[in-house]
């Protein structure tokens, strides 16, 4: 049930700038910059850029993050590291190094054109990326610095947009032009943090960036000297001493954005079958899927959840034949249903079996029963899944997705809540068409789902993840 883990990485590669000084044609200069990261009053890691400038601009560029986090109870430091050559604001090429636990992920790239190619390094071998690109895309810790030098002065009235460069984005996928994000300067006003003599006098920015809202306080010279990133903790300029030295704390994400639900608790969860339940907090827009017609119904802000009765079903021979939801058998970038290895392990846990719901039920119990349940924060793909037979929600909703599509059974990724002791947590699961869309759940090994699985989004966790980002903090449940 890690859901939004990678995306609470993702928000904090914002690193601070510092303003740079005129140069002779044959200087180069060397900065670098503190970040450290909390939540509440509880240091939990901390960000750090550098950059190198000549006469022509920007060369070279760092962005380091470090965060310890706590996934189904498990401990464990999430390490990111992006190394950059840069032509001022473009970049030329890069590599890019994620690792949690036991977990390494590698990444060279290189600008060709008008195409972004990439060699992604994984557990279960190298996979080569061709990104179409047709913009500028400016690193995260050279925004500030992109924002004065651009837009100066800055007007109070104006919406900034840039596209900001995102290695763990790009490599889940995300296209170029879902990298966009939009700035608005709210207003000016001096800030004071424990290390900051004086205080420091700053523009207040207000921005959204991959469904999110952050704010960020710059100076007037591109410094960063505080940013609230999503879901809901807190960077603020520090020293390098202070933050090297210090004691860290893990961040309980699942604990920390799970969402208390009011009036009512859930006895025998697993077991339910019918939950009516009123969302408060947020606009019930058309981009959510919380009415599918099927499974959840909605009226006004109540959405009726029932369980799919499995007599019901009026099943059918594998493969599926029809149009309809032939989009759902196909592979994409992280559910790779056609690879051999899935394939294979497919055709193994079926062992000629072609009835649909049974068929689905016996690739459910497999994962099931196979993967061991354990947080990580990982890009979720099937093929490093089925390989390391270990993940949380995310590894076993891509592994389910891509060897049900290799069974020939329509599939969907589902986001939303699972109600788990006490609370909804965010959670991901799956959805087949055996006769009539019904949700499945490999990390709980439930066919069909409990009625406490709340559906908000459907269509892949890569998209979902960055509109569950937009909720976070905000939705609120009432158990009716």
């Amino acid at each position: 049930m890690r859901l939004i883990a990678r995306y609470s990485v993702i928000w904090i590669f914002l690193s601070l700038c510092l303003n740079l000084p005129q140069l002779n044609a044959d200087e180069s200069i060397f900065e670098e910059n503190w970040l450290g990261i909390y939540s509440g009053d509880q240091r939990i890691g901390y960000s750090h850029s550098s950059i190198r400038k000549n006469i022509n601009g920007f060369t070279k560029a760092t962005e380091i993050t470090k965060l310890k986090v706590k996934l189904l109870g498990k401990n464990q430091e999430v390490e990111t590291e992006g190394r950059y050559n840069l032509d001022n604001y473009e970049i030329k090429s890069f590599s890019f190094f994620m690792s949690a636990e036991s977990l390494n992920i590698r990444a060279e790239g290189r600008r060709e054109g008008q195409s972004l190619l990439i060699t992604m390094e994984t557990i279960s071998g190298k996979t080569d990326i061709k990104v179409p690109i047709d913009r500028v895309l400016i690193l995260p810790s050279l925004f500030p610095k992109w924002l004065i030098d651009n837009n100066s002065p800055l007007n109070m009235k104006r919406a900034y947009e840039v596209s900001l460069f995102d290695p763990v984005a790009i490599l889940m996928g995300v296209k170029i032009e879902d990298l966009v994000s939009n700035h608005r300067i709210e207003g000016k006003e001096t800030l004071r943090t424990p290390h900051l003599a004086g205080g420091a006098y700053a523009y207040r920015v207000s921005s959204s960036f991959q469904g999110a809202k952050y704010t960020t306080w710059i100076t007037p010279n591109g410094q960063i000297v505080k940013q609230i990133i999503p879901p809901g903790l807190v960077a603020v300029r520090e020293s390098k001493d202070d933050i090297l030295r210090g004691n860290y704390y893990s961040y309980d994400i699942t604990g920390d954005t799970s969402i208390k639900p009011t009036k009512a608790k859930l006895a025998k969860a697993r077991a339910l079958k019918h939950l009516r339940v009123r969302i408060n907090g947020i606009e019930l827009s058309e981009k959510l899927n919380i009415r599918d017609g099927y499974r959840q119904f909605l009226q006004g802000r109540i959405v009726n959840i029932k369980s799919t009765d499995l007599k019901e079903i009026t099943n059918y021979q594998l493969p599926y034949k029809g149009e309809k939801f032939s989009k759902y058998l196909k592979p994409a970038h992280l559910i790779q249903s056609n690879d051999d290895k899935i394939v294979s392990k497919t055709k193994n846990v079926l062992n000629g079996e072609t009835d649909s719901l049974k068929a689905a039920s016996k690739i459910n119990k497999w994962i099931y029963e196979n993967l061991k349940k354990e947080g990580a924060a990982s890009i979720p793909s099937a093929k490093d899944t089925l390989h390391t037979k270990a993940g949380d929600c995310n590894e076993h909703a891509a592994l389910f997705a891509a060897m049900a599509r290799a069974a020939g059974i329509p599939t969907k990724i589902i986001l939303g809540t699972v109600y788990v002791d006490g609370s909804f947590r965010y959670h991901a699961w799956n959805e087949v068409f055996i006769g009539k869309w019904v949700a499945v759940d490999s990390m709980f090994g439930q066919i069909p789902a409990d009625a406490t699985h709340i559906k908000l989004i459907e269509g892949d966790l890569i998209k979902g993840s960055q509109q569950i980002m937009g909720i976070v903090g905000k939705i609120n449940f009432e158990i009716l």
